[in-house]
């Protein structure tokens, strides 16, 4: 979904995120745990099952992070976001972004799209 006229590649690669969500190696700021329910009815099983349907094709831009992340970070200063959106995952309209702390997938913002 990125948009015309755009080459921005994602900075992840979508396999990478797959097999962090496969093998637990990812981290879910409680927040969104809140967010998931309180928006789509979902609880962590549901995320996970998102984040694997998830594809190149809802890649929407990357964004540098503003602030340094709230945790040891190993990673380059600003980090990077890849964002992406998504309709026709679970039959809900999902606005993400996340990044990498070293081989860790950091899961800090899911939402409906506006």
């Amino acid at each position: 979904m990125a948009k015309r006229g755009l080459t921005i590649k994602p900075k992840y690669d979508i396999k990478k995120v797959h097999k962090a969500i496969e093998n637990g190696y990812y981290y879910v700021d409680p927040r969104v745990l809140i967010e998931i329910k309180d928006d789509f009815g979902w609880r962590e099983k549901d995320l996970t099952t998102f984040f694997s349907r998830l594809r190149k094709k809802h890649f929407e831009k990357q964004m540098p992070m503003r602030n340094k992340p709230p945790h040891d970070y190993y990673g380059e200063i600003p980090a990077i976001y890849d964002v992406y959106k998504s309709d026709d995952i679970m039959g809900e309209k999902v606005y993400t972004h996340f990044y990498f702390n070293e081989d860790r997938l950091i899961i800090d913002s899911i939402h409906k799209q506006d």
